[in-house]
């Protein structure tokens, strides 16, 4: 499985992906960046906590053995009473 990222600079799809897969309630992808201009390895993980709630990490490896973690990101599922309007986003 592959997962494909727009780059925040030129608003185009990344022709690289990160690639890996979910087993269970874990996703593991991995893939090439860098970080101030070094080349690193970056994983990124997605754990379901629960039905309503995930977890979304970076990390990045400049030897491949040992990770970093620099970014996470906490999820909520939206009550779609809410913040929907006749089965699409609210604007």
């Amino acid at each position: 499985m592959s997962i494909y990222w727009v780059s925040s600079v030129t608003g185009k799809l990344d022709p690289v992906p990160v690639v890996g897969g979910f087993e269970g309630n874990r996703g593991e992808f991995y893939g090439e960046d860098q970080d101030n201009s070094r080349r690193v390895k970056v994983r990124y993980t997605w754990n379901k906590i629960d039905h309503d709630h995930a977890r979304w990490e970076q990390a990045f490896s400049s030897d491949n053995r040992a990770w970093e973690t620099n970014w996470t990101a906490d999820f909520t599922r939206a009550d779609p009473a809410i913040v929907c309007k006749n089965g699409r986003p609210k604007r």
